[in-house]
């Protein structure tokens, strides 16, 4: 389980995870729960790309491990990335599940598209965001907020309200976000410290940076730009 909340802003993107993990048994019943280490959670940054997953673990190993997304041309926006997202991007990565084993078999009689998979995608290239379904479809949403994961009610909700009115910028989209999944983490038990957050410009992928949130401080440190997870 899992929840992510991100924020677009004018030519960048702020991403946040949680760090917890949680295997549920058919019953319901919670059989373990732990916190994955800072080099391996739930956002990977993969070339010019931040790629994160709500679902299954097994999408997030795939995106930090095996998966060699196409990369873009410089400056490319709008529709022409639109459409590069749609007609290059989403492809390699319906391959690159398909070959890993993650994917609907074939023979799986309630498929109701010719391509599944389980797990929902978080996409930001060029600080633009997708959210890409288990029908490999996208979406961007209008409002420039966005949360997935179990604690997803929670965390749009507190978004809304502590975005309000106000226009988002780099800095507030940080303590925004961290806010949020904090918000959530109060009511969700599949999410939890410490927490990840990673922003990226309209730029190059030079311009990631990843911040971990101390628990006792409550501050932002600045850390290494490399890793994420689910």
């Amino acid at each position: 389980m899992t929840t992510i909340v991100a924020v677009q802003g004018d030519n960048f993107s702020t991403i946040c995870v949680d760090s917890r993990i949680s295997y549920i048994e058919e019953s319901g019943y919670i059989s373990q729960v732990f916190s994955l280490k800072e080099g391996n959670c739930k956002v990977a940054v993969n070339g010019k790309y931040l790629l994160g997953a709500a679902g299954d673990m097994r999408a997030i190993n795939i995106l930090h491990h095996a998966f060699q997304p196409p990369i873009p041309a410089p400056n490319l926006k709008g529709k022409k990335l639109d459409e590069f997202i749609t007609a290059k991007f989403i492809p390699a990565l319906r391959e690159c599940f398909e070959q890993q084993g993650y994917a609907s078999p074939d023979s799986n009689e309630d498929k109701k598209h010719i391509a599944e998979q389980d797990s929902t995608i978080i996409v930001s290239i060029y600080g633009v965001i997708y959210v890409i379904d288990g029908d490999y479809s996208w979406a961007s949403d209008a409002s420039g907020i966005y949360a997935l994961g179990s604690g997803s009610s929670y965390a749009l909700g507190a978004l809304q309200a502590l975005i309000g009115k106000s226009k988002i910028t780099l800095a507030n989209s940080k303590v925004i976000s961290i806010k949020a999944i904090s918000i959530a983490a109060k009511f969700d038990p599949h999410t939890a410290f410490p927490y990840h957050c990673f922003v990226q410009t309209s730029k190059s992928e030079n311009d990631l940076e990843l911040n971990k949130v101390n628990k006792k401080s409550s501050t932002l440190r600045k850390t290494s730009s490399k890793n994420g997870k689910k």
